[in-house]
Protein backbone atom coordinates (compact mmCIF):
# COMPACT_ATOMS: atom_id res chain seq x y z
CA UNK A 1 0.00 0.00 0.00
CA UNK A 2 1.38 3.43 -0.88
CA UNK A 3 1.80 5.64 2.15
CA UNK A 4 1.96 8.90 0.21
CA UNK A 5 -1.45 8.30 -1.47
CA UNK A 6 -0.36 10.58 -4.31
CA UNK A 7 -1.59 8.56 -7.30
CA UNK A 8 -4.75 7.29 -5.60
CA UNK A 9 -5.68 10.91 -4.76
CA UNK A 10 -5.06 12.02 -8.36
CA UNK A 11 -7.23 9.17 -9.64
CA UNK A 12 -9.97 10.00 -7.13
CA UNK A 13 -10.01 13.66 -8.19
CA UNK A 14 -10.32 12.70 -11.87
CA UNK A 15 -13.11 10.20 -11.12
CA UNK A 16 -14.98 12.89 -9.15
CA UNK A 17 -14.61 15.47 -11.93
CA UNK A 18 -15.70 13.00 -14.62
CA UNK A 19 -18.85 12.22 -12.61
CA UNK A 20 -19.96 15.85 -12.25
CA UNK A 21 -22.90 16.57 -14.57
CA UNK A 22 -22.52 20.37 -14.50
CA UNK A 23 -18.86 20.11 -15.50
CA UNK A 24 -19.70 17.61 -18.26
CA UNK A 25 -22.09 20.19 -19.72
CA UNK A 26 -18.99 22.29 -20.51
CA UNK A 27 -16.24 19.77 -21.23
CA UNK A 28 -16.23 16.23 -22.64
CA UNK A 29 -15.42 13.47 -20.17
CA UNK A 30 -12.46 12.40 -22.35
CA UNK A 31 -11.07 15.95 -22.06
CA UNK A 32 -10.78 15.77 -18.28
CA UNK A 33 -7.14 14.89 -17.56
CA UNK A 34 -6.74 13.61 -21.13
CA UNK A 35 -4.00 11.17 -22.09
CA UNK A 36 -3.35 12.92 -25.41
CA UNK A 37 -0.76 15.68 -25.61
CA UNK A 38 -3.10 17.51 -28.03
CA UNK A 39 -6.56 17.14 -26.45
CA UNK A 40 -9.80 18.53 -27.79
CA UNK A 41 -10.67 22.00 -26.47
CA UNK A 42 -11.83 22.81 -23.86
CA UNK A 43 -9.93 20.55 -21.48
CA UNK A 44 -8.86 20.14 -17.84
CA UNK A 45 -5.50 18.78 -16.64
CA UNK A 46 -4.37 17.73 -13.18
CA UNK A 47 -0.75 18.71 -12.53
CA UNK A 48 1.92 19.46 -9.93
CA UNK A 49 0.94 16.87 -7.33
CA UNK A 50 2.75 16.88 -4.00
CA UNK A 51 2.11 14.67 -0.99
CA UNK A 52 2.95 14.95 2.70
CA UNK A 53 2.45 11.37 3.93
CA UNK A 54 1.63 10.27 7.46
CA UNK A 55 1.15 6.78 8.85
CA UNK A 56 1.81 3.51 7.06
CA UNK A 57 -0.13 0.53 5.76
CA UNK A 58 -3.71 0.46 7.00
CA UNK A 59 -3.25 3.81 8.83
CA UNK A 60 -1.78 5.60 5.79
CA UNK A 61 -3.02 9.12 5.28
CA UNK A 62 -1.68 12.17 3.47
CA UNK A 63 -2.20 15.80 2.66
CA UNK A 64 -2.00 15.98 -1.13
CA UNK A 65 -1.88 19.22 -3.09
CA UNK A 66 -2.28 19.64 -6.84
CA UNK A 67 -3.52 22.05 -9.47
CA UNK A 68 -6.43 21.70 -11.84
CA UNK A 69 -5.74 23.60 -15.07
CA UNK A 70 -8.71 24.52 -17.30
CA UNK A 71 -8.13 25.61 -20.90
CA UNK A 72 -10.71 27.16 -23.22
CA UNK A 73 -10.99 29.07 -26.47
CA UNK A 74 -13.85 31.23 -27.75
CA UNK A 75 -17.09 29.52 -28.72
CA UNK A 76 -18.74 30.24 -32.08
CA UNK A 77 -22.09 29.49 -33.69
CA UNK A 78 -21.84 26.01 -35.27
CA UNK A 79 -18.20 25.81 -34.04
CA UNK A 80 -17.20 27.92 -37.05
CA UNK A 81 -14.59 30.62 -36.20
CA UNK A 82 -15.85 32.57 -39.23
CA UNK A 83 -19.30 32.79 -37.60
CA UNK A 84 -20.61 34.82 -34.71
CA UNK A 85 -18.90 34.45 -31.32
CA UNK A 86 -21.16 33.01 -28.62
CA UNK A 87 -18.68 33.31 -25.75
CA UNK A 88 -15.23 34.85 -25.39
CA UNK A 89 -12.29 32.64 -24.43
CA UNK A 90 -12.02 34.45 -21.09
CA UNK A 91 -15.71 33.87 -20.30
CA UNK A 92 -15.52 30.24 -21.45
CA UNK A 93 -12.40 29.54 -19.36
CA UNK A 94 -13.93 31.34 -16.38
CA UNK A 95 -17.12 29.29 -16.61
CA UNK A 96 -15.09 26.08 -16.95
CA UNK A 97 -12.81 26.97 -14.03
CA UNK A 98 -15.83 27.82 -11.86
CA UNK A 99 -17.40 24.44 -12.71
CA UNK A 100 -14.17 22.64 -11.77
CA UNK A 101 -14.06 24.50 -8.44
CA UNK A 102 -17.73 23.77 -7.75
CA UNK A 103 -17.28 20.08 -8.60
CA UNK A 104 -14.49 19.50 -6.10
CA UNK A 105 -14.40 22.27 -3.46
CA UNK A 106 -15.43 21.49 0.09
CA UNK A 107 -16.68 18.02 -0.73
CA UNK A 108 -15.88 14.69 0.89
CA UNK A 109 -15.88 11.52 -1.18
CA UNK A 110 -15.17 7.85 -0.81
CA UNK A 111 -13.49 6.38 -3.90
CA UNK A 112 -12.33 2.75 -4.05
CA UNK A 113 -12.59 2.40 -0.26
CA UNK A 114 -10.52 5.49 0.56
CA UNK A 115 -11.85 8.73 2.00
CA UNK A 116 -10.95 12.12 0.53
CA UNK A 117 -11.76 15.70 1.43
CA UNK A 118 -10.96 18.36 -1.21
CA UNK A 119 -10.54 22.09 -0.56
CA UNK A 120 -9.78 24.68 -3.25
CA UNK A 121 -7.21 27.07 -1.75
CA UNK A 122 -7.25 29.53 -4.61
CA UNK A 123 -8.44 30.00 -8.14
CA UNK A 124 -7.13 32.23 -10.93
CA UNK A 125 -7.82 33.08 -14.54
CA UNK A 126 -5.25 34.28 -17.08
CA UNK A 127 -4.48 34.47 -20.76
CA UNK A 128 -2.85 31.25 -21.99
CA UNK A 129 0.81 31.70 -22.85
CA UNK A 130 0.91 29.10 -25.63
CA UNK A 131 -2.31 29.89 -27.52
CA UNK A 132 -3.10 33.52 -28.43
CA UNK A 133 -6.87 32.95 -28.50
CA UNK A 134 -7.08 30.83 -25.32
CA UNK A 135 -7.54 31.44 -21.61
CA UNK A 136 -6.35 29.34 -18.69
CA UNK A 137 -7.95 28.79 -15.29
CA UNK A 138 -6.05 27.31 -12.35
CA UNK A 139 -7.54 25.89 -9.16
CA UNK A 140 -5.08 25.07 -6.39
CA UNK A 141 -6.45 22.10 -4.44
CA UNK A 142 -5.53 20.46 -1.15
CA UNK A 143 -6.87 17.00 -0.38
CA UNK A 144 -6.84 15.05 2.82
CA UNK A 145 -6.63 11.37 1.96
CA UNK A 146 -7.23 8.49 4.35
CA UNK A 147 -6.48 4.84 3.67
CA UNK A 148 -9.80 3.43 4.71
Amino acid sequence: MPSDLLRPTERAAVIILKANAALLDIVAKASIDPVSEAPDWPFVRLDGTQSIPAGRGCTARAEVSFMLHSFAKPRYVDDDPAGAMIETAKDHAGRLNSAVVEAIHNHAFTVEGRRYRFIVRSSRLMRDGAEADAWHGIASVVARAFQG
